[in-house]
């Protein structure tokens, strides 16, 4: 292994557990001094300057086989969701966590930047087993985040995130000795090479549905999503942030890397009247099952955190549907529509977070007569949900239609058409829940329309921002889907 040339690939994720360290100092620091206390400002602007750093390291790291080990892989792809994921974790450590119970804010963003050094490093994971540790850090850090308000419903939340995040972690170490048992091999290029010298044993197959059931815990797939509306509505809002937006992208990214490389001539078909065992068929039954449960459990939900868990859960299901199409261009508008769907929700969050510290809620009434108490919120929130819902000329919009368009295309001539129909009708189903929230933001009247109290700079360019991309992407979609597409075509195995 060329150790110098691994250290170098790893600039970044260095630079952020530095950062890490360096914030747990601070906070040392501080408490000991009398009646010292560590600000939030402090922890933020440190976890800002080292989320920046790192971004300008990863100019540094040589492309491609430059830096390729058998563990890591820098290719396009790779560097594609790095960014993505420091992107999303900015403006996460932006959105302030809105609960007053919090204490020890210099753990709190030391483990919130623990989480992305995972997540970055799982972006670009060659190797099982370092796929493995890399996404048990993201997880592990994730876990004491959501419970770190100290209240009942977040120690609710955090203990339900680790049991089935410890089981979904079973599921997946396992899978991959199963894997190994099979093909010698835990690289994804190793496993390739020997499933397809010979015809893949029920040892490989079980290993793989193995792995992939602890990937659907990431992903917030039925059924592994019991976890999901409970971390929504009791974890901070920094945490939910890191969560719906950063942690699914990655999720993504390693589910295409795995399948595309490792698996390829394992996919079978989910045409309908030709399907056969394999992948595509079992994503295939996961997305019309997330879908299905997903939306119509939105329409019960009176509180907006948990609908837009089950969004989560109806989303994941949009993007299965692209990627049991087997296809490149399906693969891509995946990667595309998951990056979207990481900013509206994360938009959504930070504007939920707005009005639960004016309302002392998350309760749809509660966004009653939002237009008048704060049209800027209001317009921002108006984008992130007709996004979701998939409204031209939103990049949700383009997304979605891009996801079903692609999947029609490369399913086998119109041997999807049944998946992609439901997902059509489900997301029109989904048009209920986002609009009754905007109902209520633009057309009930609150018992008093006193004007909101004034966000901090950061929490605002968690808002607007988010929601200048999806008009930007919902224009200009090729901005991000043409180097999706190209990291695809040469993505390194």
């Amino acid at each position: 292994m060329n150790h110098s040339a691994l250290f170098l690939q790893l600039l970044p994720e260095a630079v952020i557990v530095l950062t890490a360290l360096v914030m747990l100092g601070a906070a040392v620091a501080t408490g000991k001094k009398p009646g010292g206390e560590f600000s939030a400002g402090v922890g933020v602007s440190i976890a800002t300057f080292g989320i920046l750093f790192a971004a300008a390291a990863m100019c540094f790291v040589p492309q491609d086989g430059a830096t390729s080990t058998p563990l890591l892989v820098n290719d396009a792809l790779a560097r594609i969701f790095k960014a993505v994921v420091l992107g999303l974790g900015l403006l996460a450590v932006w959105l302030p966590p809105a609960r007053r119970e919090m204490r020890n804010l210099g753990e709190y963003y030391a483990l919130v930047l623990f989480a992305l050094t995972g997540l970055l490093l799982a972006a670009g994971s060659n190797h099982l087993l370092f796929l493995f540790v890399a996404l048990e850090l993201a997880s592990l850090s994730l876990y004491l985040l959501a419970g770190f308000p100290r209240t009942p419903r977040a120690a609710e939340a955090s203990l339900k995130y680790f049991l089935f995040g410890g089981v979904s972690a079973a599921f997946m170490l396992f899978g991959i000795s199963l894997l190994y048992g099979a093909s010698h091999s835990a690289t994804l290029s190793g496993i390739s090479h020997a499933l397809e010298a010979s015809q893949p044993s029920l040892l490989a197959m079980t290993g793989l549905a193995m792995l992939l059931a602890g990937l659907g815990f990431k992903l917030a797939a039925v059924p592994f999503h019991y976890w999901v509306p409970d971390v929504y509505q009791g974890a901070p809002a920094t945490t939910v942030a890191m969560v719906s937006a950063a942690s699914k992208a990655v999720g993504l990214v390693v589910l295409v890397r795995i399948l595309q490389i490792g698996f390829p001539n394992v996919a079978g078909s989910a045409a309908w009247g030709e399907m056969t065992a394999g992948w595509s068929l079992w994503l295939a039954v996961l997305a019309a099952v997330s879908m299905i449960f997903g939306n119509l459990l939105a329409l019960a939900q009176t509180s907006v955190r948990r609908l837009l868990a089950y969004s989560a859960v109806a989303n994941t299901g949009y993007l299965l549907v692209a990627l049991s199409a087997n296809g490149p261009k399906a693969a891509a508008a995946a990667l595309f529509y998951v990056v979207v769907y990481g900013l509206a929700t994360l938009g959504a969050v930070a504007v939920t977070a707005a009005v639960e510290r004016d309302r002392g809620d998350d309760r749809i009434t509660s966004f009653a007569g939002l237009i008048h108490r704060s049209p800027f919120q209001a317009v921002c929130l108006l984008v992130f949900l007709t996004s979701l819902a998939g409204i031209p000329p939103l990049a949700g919009f383009v997304g979605k239609f891009s996801l079903f368009s692609h999947a029609l295309a490369e399913g086998g001539g119109m041997g999807l058409a049944w998946l992609v129909g439901l997902a059509a009708l489900l997301s029109a189903v989904s048009l209920y829940y986002y609009l009754s929230v905007l109902k209520q933001a633009f057309v009930k009247s609150a018992e008093d329309v006193d004007v909101s109290t004034p966000l901090p700079i950061s929490h605002r360019l968690c808002i607007t921002l988010p929601a200048a991309a999806l008009v930007v992407l919902g224009m200009f979609p090729l901005l991000l889907i043409g180097p999706l597409a190209k990291a695809l075509a040469t993505m390194v195995p």
